[in-house]
């Protein structure tokens, strides 16, 4: 067999393992993998040795900035998008791709459903790389070496969160690399991407009113709230940058949007356009807070009569009837720096005065069952 026919075979042996996108498959975990060194890592790709196999895998959920010029189209969108000169970004890139060598130096965990992430002639998998109980994606966004930008999860990864409650994490971890300037929010600090952050300030100063922000090369533009595309009032939507009426409608059309990119497919907007407004968008309300009120009664039919756990931001003496041998307050809950509601709380008498002190700082757990009294939804703390 002549040899360029047999290395022909060879190769097509190969590519069959895995070659085929598997969607609706269900999730593998693969434990004990290696980084390879390769010439196709960067910041969120990188070739992997499970047992005798390699494969490429992308991150879901982020995308880290480019770390060559290899892809100049992907280089110049992502400037525009954090507002940077193109060498910035690269500069950047190549700062993930180091982090990401370096957070998994040893063994860890690939979580895969062998969905295709081809964006080139290499095949490559979607997956979460999980190392000593952390995400890569997550430990990306909060170094301000990638944005929340990528292909999310449609469910649950083994061990993991659902897609709603991670989604808050990366949001989370996102805001505090913008509010500390880190890695490439340090040097985006005139992108409108920046804006959310700019409102969440003020709102946290007292201030509803909404903020003018200045963006080299652009007029000012009013910041409003973030729009749930899936939501939106047609008055809505023509308040977002470079959409009029018969753009909103069109987008009304293509309802359900399950990802921001996917806007690009509407007649009209194209990833300049996108760019534009794609920090005012969300496909679904941002979820509660996690360890809140809001977070627990947004699932109450899963965690009514369970014991869960609050972060208390503040307490207050209420006067209501309680059960006998009980008093009740009034808890107030946040996580991270976000409100996530109040509720009615009932405590033993004799732990009242106790509790009343200790929970006069802000930030402490507390753990209660969740009950339902009649119409409300209360805490209360069981002797144990």
């Amino acid at each position: 067999m002549p040899a360029f026919l047999f290395f022909a075979l060879l190769c097509g042996l190969l590519l069959q393992t895995h070659a085929e996108p598997k969607s609706s498959a269900p999730w593998e975990t693969l434990e004990g993998c290696r980084l390879v060194d390769s010439p196709v890592n960067d910041g969120d790709s990188f070739l992997v040795r499970h047992e005798d196999q390699e494969y490429i895998f992308r991150t879901y959920w982020v995308d880290a900035p480019e770390s060559a010029d290899t892809y100049m189209e992907r280089v110049r969108e992502q400037a525009r998008y954090f507002s940077i000169p193109e060498e910035q970004v690269t500069d950047t890139g190549e700062l993930a791709k180091r982090y990401t060598r370096k957070f998994l130096r040893g063994a860890f965990t690939v979580h895969t459903r062998w969905e295709d992430a081809r964006s080139d002639h290499n095949q490559r998998f979607f997956a979460i790389l999980e190392k000593d109980g952390d995400y890569l994606s997550q430990e990306l966004v909060g170094k301000g070496l990638a944005r929340i930008y990528g292909m999310p999860t449609k469910d649950k990864w083994p061990g993991g969160p659902s897609p709603r409650t991670y989604l808050g994490r990366l949001k989370n971890s996102e805001r505090q690399a913008q509010r500390e300037g880190e890695g490439i929010w340090g040097l985006a600090t005139g992108s409108i991407q920046m804006s959310g952050l700019e409102t969440l300030i003020a709102a946290s100063e007292g201030n509803g009113e909404a903020l003018t922000l200045q963006v080299p090369g652009m007029e000012k533009q009013e910041v409003g709230d973030t729009i749930n595309i899936n939501k939106a009032s047609l008055e809505e939507l023509e308040t977002l940058p470079g959409i009029g009426p018969a753009l909103g409608q069109r987008i009304i059309a293509a309802r359900p949007i399950e990802l921001i990119e996917s806007l690009v497919e509407i007649p009209g907007i194209g990833k300049n356009t996108l760019a534009g407004f794609s920090h005012r968008i969300v496909t679904e309300d941002p979820p509660p807070p996690e360890k809140t009120v809001a977070f627990y009664t947004a699932d109450l039919e899963r965690y009514l009569d369970q014991e869960v756990v609050v972060v208390v931001d503040g307490v207050e003496a209420v006067e209501i009837e309680s059960p006998s041998g009980f008093r009740a307050v009034r808890l107030e809950t946040a996580f991270k720096g976000e409100a996530g509601g109040s509720i009615t709380t009932y405590l033993p008498d004799e732990f009242y005065d106790s509790f009343m002190q200790f929970y006069a700082e802000p930030g402490k757990e507390f753990t209660g069952l969740l009950y339902q009294q009649e119409d409300e939804v209360v805490l209360i703390y069981r002797r144990q």
